[in-house]
């Protein structure tokens, strides 16, 4: 009887130690959404597929890849992570979405435009809206208006016809804007592609971050945005602003810059992933 007695009190010892295992351990033991999405703040806020499957494949052997690339799916369709690339992500920190202020000026002449070209798909701004992007600031006073290709003409002759005291700019080559543009008021009008990403703001069509960081890559009268500077403007948005990168990207592909962002995206989160 004594025996029995030992055997059962070191049986329910060992059960006592399983459930405690049990609850301590496997119970509290995170998900696979909560692995990635730990995994991505660790990382200041950045998360690499490749690099993500050699972390679980060495700490937690039972997490397989079919899971894991479900889990980033779902976690890319409800806004928790935002793909940046190819097996590329970050974490969504819902930023603001960013929104462009046409001055009182640009609502003028937009005003102007747009009662003589009602039909006319056209957009106003200024590029020194790309200055709160940027470590140097640039000496930015001229306006762009991006026109649909047939109404180019029109919309140059008509400004010219207002604003006849103003320098107007028809589609300028790098060379004219390096003599024209620099601290001048002038405004310039430009091919708008289409399908570019626009919105209306107080009446007045206006480009959003999209286009704006698109256009910055390599247009002519954006120059003052080439070398580093790219770099910090592109940074700076993506970290301060929500951005839409599908279009984004599917803009940049029509202009034929989509390797070039996907580029400067991929050299930002290396950067980050290095401090």
């Amino acid at each position: 009887m004594y025996y029995k007695y030992i055997i059962f009190v070191k049986l329910f010892c060992f059960m006592t130690e399983m459930m405690y295992f049990y609850n301590k351990i496997i119970c509290n033991m995170p998900t696979t959404t909560e692995f990635i999405l730990n995994y991505a703040s660790s990382n200041k806020g950045f998360l690499i597929r490749k690099e993500l499957f050699e972390f679980l494949k060495n700490e937690y052997t039972d997490k397989n890849v079919r899971t894991i690339d479900l889990q980033l799916n779902r976690l890319v369709k409800s806004g928790n992570l935002i793909r940046l690339g190819y097996g590329k992500y970050r974490l969504n920190n819902n930023s603001p979405e960013f929104i462009y202020k046409p001055s009182n000026e640009e609502k003028l002449i937009f005003a102007k435009l747009k009662s003589r070209f009602p039909l006319l798909d056209f957009c106003i701004w200024s590029p020194k809206v790309l200055s709160a992007f940027m470590l140097h600031i640039p000496n930015i006073g001229y306006t762009l208006i991006d026109v649909e290709k047939e109404g180019m003409e029109s919309v140059f002759n008509a400004l010219q016809e207002i604003f006849h005291e103003r320098k107007i700019l028809f589609n300028p080559s790098k060379k004219e804007c390096d003599l024209y543009l620099t601290g001048s008021n002038a405004i310039v009008v430009r091919q708008l592609i289409s399908q570019s990403p626009l919105t209306i703001i107080d009446g007045c069509m206006v480009p959003r971050l999209e286009k704006i960081l698109v256009d910055s890559i390599e247009d002519n009268e954006l120059q003052f945005t080439q070398g580093t500077e790219i770099y910090n403007i592109y940074d700076y948005a993506l970290e301060r602003n929500n951005i839409n990168l599908k279009k984004l990207l599917r803009y940049a592909s029509r202009r034929n810059r989509k390797e070039k962002a996907q580029q400067i995206m991929n050299t930002i989160n290396y950067d980050k992933q290095e401090k």
